[in-house]
């Protein structure tokens, strides 16, 4: 090892070090792996992954598909051919969409898309929580700093202030056709499972910017496959076709396996195609996945894709209900299902139109701890912690597949730990609260 080397290594150490110090965990990719006990945790929400009839359905191509492997380069290059064409038309026509592009993932996907697009007299506004591949493709755009406006998650009235703050600042260059005003936001956020005020944002955009001068983004990784009419996401079930000038769909989550679509306008497709580094220079998906991809949507838009739906919303109202009835007893520095800045808004719109998001937050200071718990118990568990989110938490995601009892029995374990976990504080003269044996808070002063 040379000098050099030794100093960059002692370097690199000195910051994992640091960063074991201050309290966050030092992630690895060395396990925990999937185990055999139910899944409460990946991203897999329409149980497809493990689905023979997806497995059958992809045999069945692959044994008379010419082609299976690598795609031997860029789409540019020579990773090209009427199968990837023929997929990007078919999931256009399925999403009601001009044209689409697909990306070798959704992080690819958004970077493609907000590293290109944007042109320096634009402005954008963003919901604070957007996934980061969104933060990360603006960071390298063109959309200086000054021009790019956080708002406040789900917040309508924050939105509005926000555009307002824009016109009020660039109106003159946006109507003189010099400028537009881009939107990105998420169906469903990751995080906390909620939904994005979706029709308010479109309706104050509308109202508020000249017409043609807008472009609204809507990221719909965790409501692709799951939501909507046959599964064509959360603008789709909001009736909002035409009013969105950019998808992101991914196909690596309720779709079961991997890759992106993004579903936009022929002009934008041409311009992506032309000048995106991220999509030029990417060698192009496997030819398998293409065929995968083409099952998944067989099923997803068929009679079986309706049937998992229905019983996914099943399990998660099921899940959230017991969840919550078994949690509530328990104060906030143990655990809670609900965020403290949590949209009341946002909760009701989401009430009123019968949606259940598959990602359920078991929010705790001590998520760390649960995970390990969890872990022991045979659950492949992780703990989500600052700076990924502002409060630590162990995030559930339901599936289809799961079954009641594998439900009860998980529920089992995390009111296990939290008693546990109660009464070493309430022993410790740490909490606040504390769960009486009627299953009631009781409340006391800190010791």
């Amino acid at each position: 090892m040379s000098a050099q080397e030794t100093a960059l290594t002692k370097s690199l150490d000195n910051i994992l070090t640091r960063r074991k110090q201050s309290g966050l965990p030092l992630l690895a990719i060395d396990g925990p792996f999937v185990s055999p006990t139910p899944d409460f945790f990946s991203n897999d929400y329409l149980s497809l992954s493990t689905s023979p009839l997806l497995r059958e359905r992809f045999l069945s191509k692959a044994l008379s598909a010419p082609r299976l492997f690598g795609s031997t380069g860029t789409r540019l290059a020579t990773g090209n051919s009427e199968g990837y064409r023929a997929l990007e038309e078919r999931l256009a026509h399925f999403f009601q969409s001009p044209d689409a592009l697909l990306c070798t993932s959704g992080c690819v996907a958004n970077e493609v898309f907000w590293s290109t697009v944007p042109q320096p007299g634009d402005v954008l506004i963003f919901d604070q929580l957007v996934h980061s591949s969104i933060r990360e493709g603006v960071r390298l755009s063109h959309i200086p700093k000054d021009k790019q406006y956080k708002f406040r998650h789900n917040s309508v009235t924050a939105f509005k202030q926000c555009l307002e703050d824009a016109l009020k600042k660039y109106h003159a260059q946006i109507v003189q056709g010099s400028g537009m005003v881009f939107v990105a936001i998420e169906s469903v956020y990751s995080m906390d499972g909620d939904f994005s005020p979706l029709e308010d944002i479109v309706r104050t955009v509308e109202e508020s910017v000249p017409k043609g001068h807008a472009h609204i983004y809507v990221d719909e990784a965790h409501s692709s496959g799951i939501f909507g009419p046959d599964g064509r996401g959360y603008v789709a079930l909001l009736g909002l076709k035409g009013r969105i000038h950019t998808m992101m769909h991914t196909l690596g989550k309720a779709w079961g396996h991997r890759g992106a679509v993004l579903l936009t306008s022929t002009t934008v497709h041409k311009y992506l195609v032309n000048y995106a580094k991220a999509f030029g220079y990417t060698t192009a998906m496997a030819h398998m996945d293409v065929h995968v991809i083409n099952s998944c949507l067989d099923i997803i838009s068929g009679p079986k894709g309706q049937e998992l739906r229905n019983k996914l919303s099943h399990i998660v109202q099921y899940a959230q209900t017991h969840l919550g009835n078994v949690l509530q007893p328990f104060p906030a520095q143990i655990i809670t299902l609900t965020p403290a800045d949590l949209d009341r808004a946002a909760a009701r719109r989401s009430a009123e139109l019968k949606l259940y998001s598959p990602v359920i937050p078991l929010l705790s200071p001590h998520a760390v701890e649960l995970s390990h718990y969890l872990i022991d118990c045979g659950y492949n568990a992780s703990a989500v912690t600052y700076p990924v989110v502002k409060v630590s938490r162990v995030r559930v995601i339901v599936h289809a597949g799961n079954t009641q009892a594998e439900v009860d029995r998980f529920v089992e374990k995390v009111v296990e730990w939290a008693t546990a976990k109660n009464q070493a504080l309430n022993q410790e003269g740490k909490l606040v609260g504390e769960v009486s044996g009627e299953g009631r808070r009781t409340v006391r002063g800190r010791l």
